[in-house]
């Protein structure tokens, strides 16, 4: 093991929250894409236990 091992930053953490219940998921499925500020498109990703279920999006894609 080097030193650089244990000193460098990790990598960043892989993944997405759920569009639905809002938990973080390692596993994130896309559903679709939206544009609601112009040119700016986000990609709405949920949980694989909710990638059948035929609800809105409730999380704030302004940030």
């Amino acid at each position: 093991m080097t030193r650089d091992a244990l000193t460098n930053e990790p990598p960043a953490p892989s993944g997405a929250h759920c569009c639905i219940c809002g938990q973080w998921t390692m596993a994130p499925v896309t559903i679709g894409y939206s544009s609601p500020t112009g040119p700016t498109f986000v990609t709405h990703r949920v949980c694989p236990q909710h990638v059948n279920a035929a609800q809105p999006c409730t999380l704030n894609h302004s940030n």
